[in-house]
């Protein structure tokens, strides 16, 4: 799955998008450095913020501010997964998430029809702190996202893959593992669950509104899942083999770790990079399978249409249901 910010423009510096270290030692330090140096823009975001927002949302302090953008895409995926749960949706395992300036990407698995309604919460979480963080309303991501089924281990593999080295691919850094933005998968970051935090605004306003907010910070834990097939691996092993398959060379030039942190994240990209996506990814066999089997199912579901559209009784095929022109005809 991917998505884009409106107008690509950048949502927060990565350093502010993530708690998460570099699991690289020299990227560790550069973050570090820049980290202490960050806060003071942040004090200066938040202040200004403050002043564009109405009564009804909270006056954030520094810290506040920090919290909720370090857990910004951390809580939204964890809460989006406790959403299906409550729902008595089938469980969301996450495999890999990549945030970039504008856009990110996800693999994850979600059997039967709860894709929809987990994106659909884990990006409404994400662009409501956004705009808390910013003194903001409105949309931030369109209305639809883009996502592609995986259809067998070895396209999904491919698709972890390429989420690790979005970063090097773009010519940022020269390993995922120096990526100082959010990047999170099973066994990087010394386990397979991240502890998240996220400010409970709706139980806060039936409060009335208290300035003291301490005690609407809620917990919650992100889920990450191993490939299948490769669940009985150990952290270490797990981690190795990933490693492997991002052995590419980084792109020339590279910006760095550094660079990226120097980045103006108030410009756009001037030339975003766009490029037309598979029907779907596996095997050639198994997506020509896939594609064969969609084209039976869309020319069922015309002929269905056309007889509703006679007036005559119709049976509509498995999964799909009948258009809002067909019934008001």
């Amino acid at each position: 799955m991917t998505t884009r910010t409106l107008g690509e423009v950048f949502w927060l510096h990565p350093l502010l998008s993530s708690k998460l270290e570099p699991p690289d030692r020299n990227a560790r330090r550069v973050v570090a450095t820049k980290r202490r140096r960050l806060r003071k823009r942040l004090a200066r975001l938040v202040t200004s913020a403050n002043r564009r927002r109405p009564q009804s949302q909270p006056q954030l302090t520094v810290d506040e501010a920090e919290k909720l953008a370090g857990d910004l895409v951390s809580s939204a995926l964890a809460r989006a997964q406790e959403h299906c749960a409550k729902q008595g949706l089938p469980p969301v395992e996450v495999f890999a998430v990549v945030v970039m300036s504008n856009h990110l990407h996800l693999v994850v698995r979600a059997p039967g029809k709860n894709l929809a309604s987990f994106v659909g919460y884990f990006l409404a979480r994400v662009a409501q702190t956004l705009n808390l963080l910013l003194g903001r309303v409105g949309p931030v991501f369109p209305r639809r996202y883009d996502a592609q089924p995986i259809l067998d281990e070895e396209g999904a593999a491919a698709r972890v893959k390429y989420v690790l080295e979005n970063p090097k691919n773009a010519g940022l850094v020269r390993c995922f593992t120096e990526w100082p933005g959010f990047l999170a998968v099973a066994g990087l970051h010394e386990g397979d669950e991240l502890e998240t935090a996220y400010l409970d605004r709706t139980r806060w306003q039936l409060a009335k509104r208290p300035k003291e907010r301490s005690d609407f910070w809620r917990s919650a834990r992100l889920r990450l899942s191993r490939l299948p097939g490769m669940e009985s691996l150990s952290r270490g092993a797990y981690l190795a083999t990933l490693r492997s398959w991002c052995d590419s060379p980084p792109a020339e030039p590279c910006l760095g770790v550094a660079g990226v942190l120097e980045t103006n994240v108030r410009q756009r990209p001037t030339k975003p990079k766009r490029k037309r996506r598979p029907y779907a990814f596996g095997r050639p066999e198994n997506v020509e399978a896939y594609r064969e089997a969609s084209r039976l199912r869309y020319a069922a579901y015309d002929a269905a249409r056309a007889l509703a559209r006679a007036g005559q009784p119709v049976q509509w095929p498995e999964g799909m249901y009948p258009p809002g022109g067909a019934l008001a005809a």
